[in-house]
């Protein structure tokens, strides 16, 4: 079924990540809901990739007409039945919070109900950390991977919030192979200014103390990606013009600036929720084959780098 483009030549971060993902075991991961013919070829191909060993949660009715219609065998893979979003939700967070699988993958749910069962209070994946939303994007002619949070999930963070969300995209940058990954707090603007809050807070995150990398801020877009935007406007500091990671203001801002990347400079995204205590990947049935499969790659890479930390 591998119907991906993913090479060196056309997505060249995203192969990065395949390859790191050679010689890790896959993914026993829980797929909810596959009861629609994108959703189920997602985790199949991620399977072929040797990405993830799918377990299926959901209607089984559904899910075997499905791949019935799509010709696919799906008699060796382990099933769970559930006859509602909600119920299968919660039976795929109890298979990892249990320890019979190791990651969740979004199938034909809504969000909100997938990530309702992620973050319960009881036998959920809560942390200590806020859970948060990261797109890694590979951009056409850009020479490395960006990491856009929070573009999905956290719609007006405070300012303690935005502290977690950079934490859990510093991880996220370790984790895919970024030594030392450097963080950008985003605004309009690259000097705080009171008419603008978000600038007020990104200079309040950027005092804070961060694990495995460099925070600064604010910074607008330009000084944040152009390390000539950044001389020019007599910027020193090591994340001008260099980030690795835009912490976006708002969920609006993240979410124009991604699918603009994406409608306009022919980018692909690959998305995973993070701060859990295990990778929640977020896909949509708008998603391309690349985009799935990059996705379950990031997941296999950070539980890598949890179980190790």
């Amino acid at each position: 079924m591998n119907t991906h483009t993913i090479t060196s030549e056309t997505r060249p971060h995203f192969a990065k990540l395949l390859e790191r993902c050679a010689g890790l075991a896959p993914l026993r991961t829980a797929v909810i809901c596959p009861e629609e013919k994108t959703a189920l070829e997602g985790a199949l191909e991620a399977r072929d990739e040797g990405l993830i060993t799918p377990v299926l949660v959901g209607d089984l009715a559904k899910i075997q007409e499905v791949a019935a219609l799509g010709g696919h065998d799906i008699s060796g893979l382990e099933t769970v039945h559930a006859d509602s979003e909600e119920l299968a939700a919660q039976r795929g967070v109890d298979l990892v919070a249990n320890g019979t699988a190791q990651a969740l993958m979004k199938g034909q749910i809504h969000s909100d109900t997938y990530l309702a069962a992620v973050i319960r209070k009881e036998n959920g994946l809560r942390t200590d950390q806020r859970t948060s939303h990261c797109f890694v994007m590979d951009i056409p002619d850009w020479p490395k991977p960006v990491i856009i949070t929070d573009a999905a999930l956290n719609v007006a963070p405070e300012t303690k919030h935005k502290i977690s969300i950079t934490q859990n995209a510093l991880h996220l940058a370790r984790a895919i192979g970024i030594d030392q990954p450097k963080a950008a707090i985003m605004s309009a603007v690259e000097s705080p200014n009171p008419a603008i809050g978000s600038s007020v807070e990104a200079a309040e995150v950027a005092k804070q103390s961060f694990e495995g990398g460099l925070v600064d801020g604010p910074f607008a877009l330009d000084n944040a990606v152009s390390r000539r935007a950044a001389e020019l406007k007599g910027i020193t500091s090591p994340v001008a013009g260099d980030a690795d990671i835009l912490v976006m203001p708002t969920i609006e801002a993240g979410n124009i600036l991604f699918k603009g990347l994406v409608y306009m400079a022919r980018a692909e995204t690959a998305g995973l929720v993070v701060g859990a205590a295990a990778p929640v990947i977020l896909t949509s049935r708008a998603d391309s084959s690349e985009a799935r499969i990059a996705s379950c790659a990031l997941g296999v890479l950070y539980a890598n780098y949890l179980a190790n930390s």
